[in-house]
């Protein structure tokens, strides 16, 4: 729990946009990263807070399994992480993490509720992606470009050929961040920061991800559709 609750917060967040205008580029403004693996932040959900919370939402509290599975060693091997996969089976059909479902709604709007979670998770996910691309260009300005392979990750991309801006040989931190933007692509990478999101906290990450929309969409002067919290 101490090592993979992430390094920032909604605190952080906070702390950083201040009073900044929500639409406006702040120079003094980068990318916060929460980490590359915040197991425990995902599993806290709202008591923790580590995702960026958006003022008057409600959010999903720590997310707990019955009793023999309420501890990471619960589900992992705790020197390789391997998830025992006959503890699924215990109350699920399945002992594949993936393809159970736990709600009977759909919320990324294809109406399928025979997929597991995990699938409405990735597509949420995609969603808020095109919608901070979208904004990038449009509100910030700027292009922006992502490459989980190098630190900070988004990259300015002014000619929008889809690859990062090249200054002498190294690619340009994207640099035109509001706080709307910086947010959303919080929310994002924190989702993402966790590959077993869809089983430590779904409905969390979910309402992070359509929280982060909504609020881009807001800013891009739209409806947001096709998502549910």
């Amino acid at each position: 729990m101490t090592c993979h609750q992430g390094r920032a917060s909604s605190a952080t967040i906070e702390r950083a946009v201040a009073e900044s205008s929500e639409d406006e580029v702040n120079p003094e403004l980068s990318f916060i990263n929460p980490h590359y693996a915040v197991a425990a932040a995902s599993l806290l959900g709202g008591s923790g807070a580590l995702g960026y919370q958006y003022p008057g939402k409600d959010y999903q509290q720590r997310f707990f399994h019955a009793r023999p599975v309420s501890t990471c060693v619960g589900c992992h091997e705790p020197h390789n992480l391997t998830v025992a996969e006959e503890t699924c089976t215990t109350c699920h059909e399945s002992g594949d993490s993936r393809a159970i479902r736990i709600s009977r709604q759909s919320f990324d709007g294809s109406g399928n509720l025979e997929q597991g979670i995990f699938a409405d998770i990735v597509a949420n996910r995609e969603r808020l992606f095109a919608l901070l691309a979208e904004y990038a260009r449009e509100v910030a300005g700027t292009a922006i470009v992502y490459d989980g392979n190098r630190h900070p990750y988004f990259f300015s991309d002014h000619n929008a050929d889809g690859l990062p801006d090249q200054r002498e040989g190294a690619p340009v931190a994207y640099a035109s961040w509001t706080p709307r933007l910086l947010k959303a692509a919080y929310n994002w990478k924190f989702v993402g920061a966790d590959a077993g999101i869809h089983v430590h906290n779904p409905h969390y990450a979910l309402q992070l991800l359509f929280d982060s929309a909504e609020d881009l969409s807001v800013g891009l002067g739209r409806d947001l559709s096709d998502m549910a919290r």
